[in-house]
């Protein structure tokens, strides 16, 4: 077993029980890491973190509300450590589908359940330094795009982000997430998060202008538009200033319609109104968001997307 490249890759590791952190140790040792923390308590974990750059995270989760999602979530929104792309691997005696569902949705990289061997461990460790998945961001997600390759093939909505432990291991210091590094990245998930956003409230428009002849839409209309409302909040929130003048207004006129269609009945006209707005703001945020894209561009592409022209609508808005 090939040990040498881990010899100066630094790990924290997080275990309550004393027993299982000296077991994870001995493993990590056979690997070849010599360079480990240990810690007994999230606190630990947070002011280790605050203090020290690593490599790489193993923590064990007992259960959903145990406290570690709650970190991993604060390590990637770049609210613990310095590092909000470290690479994490979280394992569990449990693995029942809600508590699995939870770490997934953490943020962390990989899960791996017990009991699990050496070699499990180390196949999973490799993983992470040459084939670590990109990243995604939405509303409610930042981690990890766990779409299968073939998906994301298709999906230009995915970054590479800075990885410290194949920086380590492939001995390429350039590879650190340095400051610098780590603002490119997240700039460019900033992108991908506005892009997302814009595309989930077109859809949601979408569902309610195709929804007209439902009678039931009343039941449902409202519930819709408050999801709407919500997400054009976060729309702006991730705008740049540069951004704010062309996508800033054209949100302010999907807001401006929601708001109005609230408690109502509205025309097939209205939803028509709605769908088309959010669609424009949806297909300003593929083409980039700047006055570098005039209103024609626009028009002309939101055009082409209403005829259903299907290439048109790939490459445009995904």
């Amino acid at each position: 077993m090939e040990t040498e490249p881990y010899s100066h890759s630094t790990v924290l590791i997080f275990d309550r029980k004393l027993y299982v952190r000296k077991q994870l140790r001995s493993i990590l040792n056979i690997l070849g890491f010599w360079k480990i923390e240990e810690c007994e308590d999230l606190e630990d974990v947070r002011h280790a973190l605050a203090g020290r750059h690593f490599d790489l995270a193993i923590f064990a989760v007992q259960g959903k509300s145990d406290g570690v999602a709650k970190v991993v979530n604060d390590i990637r929104r770049f609210r613990c450590g310095d590092d909000p792309f470290l690479p994490i691997l979280l394992t569990s005696w449990d693995v029942r589908l809600r508590l699995v569902r939870s770490i997934v949705n953490s943020g962390a990289d990989d899960f791996l359940a017990h009991p699990y061997s050496t070699t499990n461990m180390g196949d999973r460790i490799k993983a992470l330094v040459y084939n670590r998945k990109p990243f995604v961001v939405t509303e409610e997600y930042f981690g990890p795009d766990r779409r299968t390759a073939e998906v994301r093939a298709n999906d230009a909505g995915t970054v590479e982000v800075p990885n410290a432990l194949r920086a380590r291991v492939e001995g390429r210091p350039e590879l650190r997430p340095s400051s610098d590094v780590i603002e490119v990245a997240l700039n460019q998930l900033r992108l991908v998060k506005v892009r997302n956003i814009a595309r989930r409230i077109w859809a949601i428009s979408d569902i309610l202008y195709k929804g007209f002849d439902d009678p039931s839409l009343p039941d449902w209309i409202d519930r819709e538009l408050e999801q709407m409302l919500k997400s054009a909040g976060g729309f702006h929130d991730a705008l740049s200033p540069r951004e704010l003048a062309q996508l800033g207004t054209l949100c302010d006129s999907v807001i401006q319609i929601a708001n109005r269609l609230r408690g109502q009945r509205p025309s097939e006209r209205d939803l028509e109104l709605l769908e088309q707005s959010s669609l424009a703001l949806r297909v300003a945020a593929q083409l980039g968001g700047d006055s570098s894209v005039t209103a024609a561009e626009i028009s002309d592409a939101v055009a082409g997307v209403s005829s259903k022209n299907d290439e048109l609508v790939r490459s445009v808005v995904g």
